[in-house]
C-alpha cells in the first residue's frame, strides 16, 4: 500500500520534482537537519522499549523498514516542497493544531509526573506533525535536562538559540546546563537573557540571585533577590533569600527590616531563630 502511493506520488509530481533539488534550498536543509533530529530521537525511544533478548532479530527488521521509509519519507517532503511552492502560506489543519494541543498538554503533564519516556513520545508525535514546534523541542530539552542527559539537552537548547525560538525557560535550562558543565561565565549570560525576556518573573531573579550567592557574591545577588521580594512580597522563599544576602552583606539594619517580614510568612520557628542569631552576630561585629 505504502509502496503504491509512493509512485502515485512520484508519477503525479515527477515533472516538478525532478527540477528541485532540496539540498540547494535553505529551508529544505534546515527541514531535513530537523527530521533527521526527530528520527533520531523516536529510533532512541524505541530501541529502549525493546527487549534485550528480542533485540538482533527486530533491529534487523527495523532496519529494513527504515531503509524503505527513509526513502518513502524523502519522497513525501519532496512532495510537500512541492505544495508549499505552490501555496507557500497554507496553514496546519484545525484538526491538526488541536491534535498537536492535545498532545503538548498531555506531554506537559506526564512530565510533571515524572513519566519522562511517556512525555518524550508525546513531544515526538508532535514533531513529527509539526518538525518546527518550539513547544515540543523545549519540552524534550528539559525532559533531557532533569534526567542529566546533558549532550541532548545542550544540543535542543542551543537549537532553539539559533532558530530565534528561545524563550525564558530555555535560557534558564542552558544555564544549569552551563553550571553542571562548569562553564559560569555562560551561566551568567544564560541566567541573564532569562531575566531579560521575563523581567517579571520573580523566579528568573530569584534564580540569577541564587547563580551569585552559590559563588559567594552577596553584592551582585542583592539587586536580583530585592526584584524578587518586590514582584513576589509574599513569598517567603524569596524573603529569606533577600535576607541572606543582607545578613552576608553586614547590612544589620536592612536585615533587621527584611527579618520582620519573614516572620509574618514563615511558621519556621527554629529556622527563624537561627537567622535572627545571625543578624544580632552582625551588630556585635560592627
Amino acid at each position: 500500500m505504502c509502496a503504491a502511493a509512493a509512485f502515485v506520488v512520484l508519477y503525479k509530481h515527477w515533472p516538478e520534482i525532478r527540477l528541485l533539488d532540496p539540498d540547494s534550498i535553505k529551508e529544505e536543509k534546515e527541514r531535513q537537519k530537523r527530521n533527521e533530529l526527530v528520527q533520531e530521537r523516536f529510533k532512541r525511544f524505541q530501541t529502549g522499549k525493546t527487549a534485550p533478548i528480542k533485540y538482533l532479530f527486530q533491529r534487523a527488521v527495523y532496519e529494513g523498514k527504515t531503509a524503505f521509509h527513509g526513502a518513502y519519507l524523502k519522497l513525501i517532503r519532496l512532495n510537500k516542497l512541492y505544495e508549499q511552492a505552490k501555496a507557500p502560506f497554507a496553514k496546519v489543519a484545525p484538526s491538526q493544531r488541536e491534535r498537536m494541543k492535545t498532545l503538548l498538554d498531555e506531554a506537559r503533564s506526564l512530565a510533571r509526573d515524572l513519566k519522562w519516556a511517556e512525555a518524550e513520545k508525546r513531544y515526538l508525535e508532535v514533531l513529527l506533525m509539526d518538525n518546527r514546534n518550539p513547544e515540543a523541542y523545549k519540552g524534550i530539552g528539559l525532559i533531557y535536562l532533569k534526567q542529566r542527559i546533558l549532550p541532548q539537552a545542550k544540543e535542543t537548547f542551543e537549537y532553539l538559540i539559533k532558530m530565534k525560538q528561545a524563550d525564558d525557560a530555555v535560557y534558564a535550562g542552558m544555564a544549569e546546563v552551563a553550571e553542571l558543565e562548569g562553564n559560569l561565565a555562560l551561566a551568567e549570560d544564560m541566567r541573564r537573557q532569562a531575566v531579560e525576556l521575563r523581567p517579571r518573573l520573580s523566579n528568573r531573579h530569584a534564580e540569577l540571585a541564587k547563580f551569585y550567592m552559590e559563588r559567594g557574591d552577596a553584592s551582585k545577588a542583592w539587586p536580583s533577590a530585592k526584584r524578587a521580594t518586590d514582584l513576589e512580597p509574599k513569598s517567603a522563599k524569596y524573603q529569606e533569600l533577600a535576607l541572606e544576602c543582607l545578613i552576608q552583606l553586614g547590612d544589620h539594619a536592612e536585615a533587621k527590616k527584611r527579618y520582620e517580614k519573614l516572620r509574618l510568612l514563615s511558621e519556621d520557628h527554629q529556622r527563624l531563630q537561627k537567622l535572627k542569631e545571625r543578624i544580632e552576630k552582625i551588630r556585635v561585629i560592627v
